[in-house]
């Protein structure tokens, strides 16, 4: 009998912790924040790819084919969130611009921990962190 409509069993937190860790985060706990530019960098999907058995142990064997094959930047966040929110974490999303370049920042918080947490960034070289947060009335 299934768990849910993606997991036949549900992914262990050490398999959650190694496919964290992949994204060059410490643990699950870690709320550093990480793009797709850290993503290609730290050559996340090759590090993915090695857990794909594991993986596919846990998926339900049509969703294994739909997640697992041709592995990408994007499907490799589309596991990481999948596995955490079977441990009661969720990945969170925002855009933000550097030098008219779009990014997509990530961050893994607790699903009771849903607040907003505004990204920090070097002010030139004043050197302080400012955190800037726009508003629309």
């Amino acid at each position: 009998m299934t768990k849910s409509q993606l997991f036949r069993t549900t992914p262990t937190k050490e398999l959650t912790e190694k496919i964290v860790q992949c994204f060059g985060l410490k643990n699950i706990e870690d709320t550093t924040n990480f793009s797709k530019n850290d993503i290609k960098t730290l050559d996340t999907v090759k590090k993915v790819e090695e857990l794909k058995l594991q993986l596919s142990e846990c998926y339900i064997p049509c969703k294994a084919r739909t997640y697992l094959n041709d592995l990408n930047e994007k499907n490799v966040l589309t596991i990481l969130r999948q596995c955490l929110r079977c441990q009661g974490y969720n990945l969170t999303s925002r855009e933000k611009y550097i030098k008219g370049d779009k990014f997509c920042i990530y961050q893994i918080i607790p699903y009771d921990d849903k607040k907003y947490i505004p990204v920090h960034i070097h002010a030139g070289g004043q050197g302080e962190n400012q955190a800037y947060q726009v508003t629309f009335s």
